[in-house]
């Protein structure tokens, strides 16, 4: 005989059963996310993928640092030149760098989001 104001007894859980349908596909980006906030924490971890990649390559890493203590004109050749003779390196360095560019296609950027950027080091 139950006990009056006795909890009832809870139901067993459902069993999940899994699906062969395909996991929906990613939401599109908040309009929020085109905001200075985003395009920092999108440069953050472009610059963090760049360094990663960076410590792993010792050459690639050593043909940037030496374009880079050259005037712009002349590392701009110097790196074009590298990546010319380095496709494999090229194809990495562009796939580490997309992020960036999908940024400044997605929220509509004039300037390249590295650009932007630097800007802040000017102030």
């Amino acid at each position: 005989m139950p006990v009056a104001g006795a909890e009832p007894e809870p139901t067993p859980p459902t069993p999940v059963t899994a699906t062969a349908e395909p996991a929906p596909a990613a939401a599109a980006p908040a309009a929020d996310e085109c905001s200075a906030a985003g395009l920092s924490a999108t440069i953050s971890s472009v610059m963090k993928s760049t360094s990663d990649y960076l410590a792993k390559h010792p050459d690639v890493n050593q043909a940037l640092l030496d374009a880079t203590r050259q005037p712009a004109f002349i590392a701009v050749g110097q790196m074009d030149s590298f990546f010319s003779g380095h496709p494999k390196e090229a194809d990495e360095v562009r796939a580490i760098q997309q992020p960036a560019r999908d940024y400044q296609n997605r929220c509509g950027l004039a300037v390249e989001p590295a650009e932007a950027f630097m800007a802040l080091q000017n102030l």
